[in-house]
């Protein structure tokens, strides 16, 4: 009974027995996720995909840093080297001051299309040649100016026997460099991308692997939060959820104990309390307990589930206790009862219900309680119902009842046969009785049922009636 396993927890919680609040918590699992609300496995996959976003993206960055420096460091190699070259071709020109003769040895070089420039200058720092004829002839008083931006510039002297004549400087661009490092960074982009968007792939793939379990615990909590409590998961496992699925599973046996032995005592309450309303009446003795074991082995027959027979059985347990506000010159009266004493008498369903309706568990019983004289064609009380209105379960609790009662002795006369009593109803089906109701009843005498719950020994009891459909 779902309804009810909520209302232990409550129970459970309050005395102590859980830890503070634990209601509000197995509650809140059952509430739905908001718009915006991520899973678990997406939280976690998102997190670790953008890590290994972040981790990619680094690694291009310093590898594109790498690459920048390596091939700065060979333009420098190579400027040196168109430098040094130079240097060695203008060592004579310089000596015989044959500025014609360095023409052809400057553009000779400036013909590589990364050479942004090529110049001479002699030990006056006069350019005696450059490969912009403009700039032929200048005085660098300062010597050689710094090179300008995105350009690798290298100066190296001219010496013969020792003596500075001159020097010869190279400019290269930087634009090769440039464009090689595109060519790179294109190249690496769709293999990164793709490998990236794999990896994210199988982060999402094996996150969900792992949180399998978490999602399973999830589904359990809901479930035991809805009444469930019949509920495990699997506690394999060292790590933290292995650990915490065996506390969930032991938490839940717990509370299944609490539950039962709460059931005990509430069973035990109302028995003792539909005993104190036996007692009253020494002719209907045991009478509470028969009717309520006909009934849980009809209900199972017409097939409503466990909790459903649960309050069925209580009902049954409970259908007199309305006699406790009937005067006991009524209800012990040794002969038949007046039309006073009867009118008195047809109040104890409503009593009966009244006195339940603080119990916010047993509202379904006390309605129970309420109908059990009501009639399938509408000529019972308390308020004049007819077939379907009556709900199945006081529809099963009024024949068991009457059926218990011509059987019994009263005071004011014997037993019926249980012949005489199956003629009755057979004679009240479709009127006082349902007649579905009536064909479960006769199916149970034929199975043997109705003589074990009269002592009549027989190989199985009506606890063990399997249900079947309606």
């Amino acid at each position: 009974m779902k309804s009810d396993t909520r209302a232990d927890i409550d129970l459970l919680d309050r005395s102590g027995i859980l830890p503070p609040g634990f209601s509000d918590e197995v509650a809140s699992f059952g509430r739905k996720p908001g718009l915006f609300t991520f899973s678990l496995r997406w939280k976690v996959s998102i997190s670790f995909s953008l890590l290994l976003f972040i981790v990619v993206g680094l690694l291009f960055l310093a590898f594109m840093r790498y690459e920048w420096i390596y091939l700065l460091r060979e333009g420098e190699k190579r400027a040196q080297s168109l430098a040094r070259n130079l240097a060695v071709s203008a060592r004579d020109p310089l000596l015989a001051q044959d500025d014609l003769r360095l023409g052809p040895v400057t553009e000779s070089i400036r013909q590589d299309s990364d050479v942004q420039y090529a110049y001479i200058m002699d030990h006056q720092s006069r350019v005696v040649y450059h490969s912009d004829p403009e700039k032929t002839g200048e005085l660098l008083e300062k010597g050689v100016p710094l090179a300008g931006k995105g350009v690798i510039q290298v100066s190296i002297p001219v010496v013969v026997e020792d003596v500075l004549v001159g020097r010869a400087v190279v400019g290269l661009s930087e634009e090769h460099i440039r464009e090689a490092m595109a060519a790179t960074a294109f190249g690496l982009i769709l293999p990164l991308g793709v490998g990236t968007g794999l990896g994210m792939l199988g982060i999402f793939l094996l996150t969900g692997i792992h949180v399998k379990r978490v999602e399973l615990l999830e589904k359990a909590v809901q479930a035991l939060g809805s009444g469930d409590l019949k509920v495990r998961v699997d506690d394999r496992g060292m790590d933290e959820v292995g650990r915490l699925s065996r506390g969930f599973n032991e938490m839940v046996s717990q509370l299944h104990r609490a539950r039962k032995e709460i059931e005990k005592n509430f069973k035990e309450t109302i028995s003792a309390l539909a005993e104190a309303v036996e007692a009253k009446d020494a002719y209907t003795r045991g009478h509470c307990d028969r009717v309520a074991r006909i009934s849980v082995a009809i209900a199972k027959r017409a097939g409503l589930d466990t909790a459903c027979c649960l309050e069925l059985e209580l009902a049954a347990i409970l259908h007199d206790v309305g006699k406790i506000g009937v005067g006991e010159g009524v209800v012990g009266k040794l002969g038949p009862l007046s039309k006073d004493e009867t009118r008195d008498m047809k109040h104890h369903p409503e009593i009966g219900a009244r006195i339940l309706s603080p119990l916010s568990s047993l509202q379904k019983v006390g309605l129970y309680v309420r109908h059990h004289h009501e009639q399938y064609d509408g000529t019972g009380y308390p308020d004049g119902l007819k077939g379907d209105e009556i709900s199945l379960p006081a529809r099963i609790i009024q024949l068991a009842d009457a059926f218990d009662a011509m059987t019994t002795d009263r005071p004011y006369r014997e037993a019926l046969t249980r012949k005489e009593a199956f003629q009755r109803i057979r004679e009240g089906r479709g009127k006082q009785f349902d007649p579905r109701i009536v064909d479960f009843f006769f199916a149970l005498d034929e199975d043997g049922y109705i003589d074990a719950i009269y002592g009549q020994a027989v190989e199985n009891g009506p606890e063990e009636v399997e249900p079947s459909s309606a």
